[in-house]
């Protein structure tokens, strides 16, 4: 979740990450390239908490995608 309430949902089959508004509404898609992208985990990090890093399990790698809204502050971080 980012700080505007806006969730990051992972579709894995087709190897997408979803940004959805508080209210549901579709805001940005980042597609995944690759034939066997699948997606285990997400998480916002950065100086600014504006990456969202990637989990891919398949590889073990791990991407960045930059977002134009920070992710929310972690409970542990505070």
């Amino acid at each position: 979740m980012d700080e505007a309430g806006n969730l990051s949902a992972a579709h894995v089959r087709p190897g997408i990450v979803w940004l959805f508004s508080p209210i549901g509404e579709p805001l940005y898609r980042v597609q995944l390239t690759g034939e066997t992208v699948r997606m285990t985990n997400m998480a916002y990090g950065g100086p600014q908490r504006k990456t969202l890093f990637i989990t891919e399990s398949y590889s073990g790698t791990i991407l960045a995608a930059n977002m134009p809204v920070a992710g929310k502050q972690l409970y542990s971080h505070l």
